[in-house]
């Protein structure tokens, strides 16, 4: 099957590029890149995303689909045409930053002396002067060369692969701007997380190609897996919403979901690839061996996430016992405590048996005192309290707290925990930690009281971090990482990571202990023995 556009809708959007601006320019110049002519009749999604001019951009996108050449040709003309001070174009890491400038950006120099009259190298760190501004491309794990840089638009190139504090840092560079424009791009990973959550809250535009035999309009995400159909001669094609016919992708424009909202938000994937068979995303998702992540993301431009990944209100409901929150116990119980700016969120339980917790209560407190009211009504045997934030508060607590330890995040503290009684002081490694706490629940090892009214926010702390694998940013080697998928609102979810750690420490309760038998839908059963 091929994928090329035909002469008759290639004519017709030379004549639509004629009423723009940008694209046209670009399309005109006669530019190649890698070695082939930069062609929109190839990838006219990009017309839009070239010609708009809006504050805030962001596109979801499936891998290998023209944008990052697009972004940094639109970049250079911006730079040549707009903007008079400077644009920032963000990558992953420094070395992201080196291999596209020595493999595509010089090589895009080479091949189109007409806009590389128009630039010249600062120095080796990646400047380059497009006549009055400057172009400065760097990785996002430095912040020193974040600073002092006056921009008028920033792009975030594989946002999703950038820490949230570098993205806000580099945002400041707009400051002293009148333009003050952003665009972020990236292959999504989880859902609800960085280029997923963002296009969620955009006016959510997606694209929509008209079939020739029935003017019917289809949008192949939409209609994913109904809008690929395999022939009986094995040939695997795109068909139509309407007519069920094999469809060329010809005419096609952008349609916004939201037109109210104030970001613009694209969002298009490999079916419509000029270059990816159709063929081999239909075996692929057929394949029961195949990547789900890898597919998700980089062909359906889809966030992915599993049970091991993140959790969910079902998750949580299907460890939710029938008994409210306690007020006291007799214990020994366990304690962890995550300690914010203003508040501190705790849980309290007790150990059912050598694998199974149950939390008694969970709350927030507002100064240690309550802490230590808590820790006498539930008759505390160990304590694990954050000792990364508020650290006086936290050293004057401990010092008079028998059985309570300050917890560590360490990375050097490659697995297991290390409780020093002395120093009152546990170091433990924060993924293996968050990975413990995370099985305890989806492996239903643990319990938490009945809903109340608290149980909304109590949900939204829990599952607003999530696992995914990052590379290191000198390296590039692969690490898992905890991340926070919004707002920072997951002080629970680390309480109950330090109240797991505390339990290593805290006896079975001595009183007539429950065994938890299988949960049902949102409850478990119960029955009781003697201690």
């Amino acid at each position: 099957m091929t994928n090329a556009v035909s002469v008759e809708d290639e004519d017709e959007l030379i004549s639509k590029l004629k009423t723009v601006s940008r694209s046209y320019r670009l399309q005109s110049m006669g530019l190649k890149i890698d070695g082939v002519p930069f062609n929109l009749a190839a990838y006219p999604w990009l017309i839009e995303i070239l010609d708009i001019d809006h504050p805030h951009v962001v596109i979801r996108k499936g891998a290998q689909l023209g944008f990052t050449v697009a972004m940094v040709l639109k970049s250079i003309d911006q730079l040549m045409h707009r903007y008079n001070r400077g644009l920032l174009y963000l990558m992953p890491t420094r070395d992201d930053v080196s291999d596209f400038s020595k493999s595509r950006f010089d090589r895009m120099m080479k091949d189109n002396k007409e806009i590389a009259s128009e630039i010249r190298d600062v120095d080796a760190a990646g400047i380059k002067r497009i006549r009055e501004g400057f172009m400065y491309f760097r990785g996002s794990k430095s912040r020193s060369q974040l600073k002092s840089i006056p921009v008028d638009a920033v792009v975030f190139d594989e946002r999703d692969e950038m820490e949230a504090a570098q993205v806000e840092l580099a945002r400041t560079r707009m400051d002293g701007s009148t333009f003050a424009e952003e665009t972020e791009l990236s292959t999504p990973t989880l859902p609800d997380f960085g280029i997923d959550a963002t296009y969620k809250a955009s006016d959510q535009r997606m694209y929509h190609w008209k079939c020739k035999r029935c003017s019917a309009w289809t949008c192949m995400e939409l209609e994913w897996p109904e809008c690929l159909k395999q022939q009986t001669d094995g040939q695997v094609v795109r068909i139509c919403v309407r007519c069920k016919n094999k469809m060329s992708l010809g005419k096609g424009e952008w349609v916004a979901s939201f037109p109210q909202r104030n970001i613009a938000g694209f969002y298009i994937s490999q079916l419509c690839s000029p270059t990816v068979p159709t063929r081999k995303i239909f075996d692929e998702y057929n394949d029961p061996m195949h990547d789900n992540r890898e597919f998700f993301n980089s062909r359906l431009g889809l966030g992915y996430a599993d049970i091991e990944d993140v959790l969910d209100e079902p998750t949580l409901e299907a460890v939710m016992g029938q008994d409210p929150k306690r007020f006291s116990a007799q214990g020994p119980c366990w304690m962890g405590v995550d300690v914010g700016k203003h508040d501190l969120h705790w849980m309290v339980g007790e150990r059912r048996s050598e694998t199974h917790l149950e939390t008694l209560a969970y709350g927030v407190a507002h100064e240690m005192g309550e802490i230590h009211d808590l820790s006498e009504r539930f008759n505390v045997c160990c304590g694990v309290i954050d000792a990364m934030a508020e650290t006086r508060v936290v050293r004057e607590f401990l010092a008079t707290h028998g059985g309570w330890y300050g917890c560590h995040y360490s990375d050097a503290q490659r697995t297991g925990y290390d409780f020093s009684a002395v120093q009152q002081r546990v170091a433990v490694n924060r993924t293996e930690i968050l990975d413990h706490s995370h099985r305890q629940i989806t492996q239903r090892r643990a319990i938490f009281p009945r809903k109340d009214s608290d149980w909304p926010e109590f949900v939204k702390h829990m599952t607003n971090i999530a696992r995914t694998t990052i590379r290191d940013g000198q390296t590039g080697i692969p690490k898992t990482r905890w991340i926070l998928r919004g707002a920072k609102r997951d002080h629970w979810r680390h309480a109950w990571a330090y109240g797991v750690l505390a339990a290593e420490q805290t006896p079975i309760a001595t009183r007539a202990r429950r065994i938890i038998t299988p949960y049902g839908n949102g409850g478990g059963s119960r029955s009781w023995m003697a201690a």
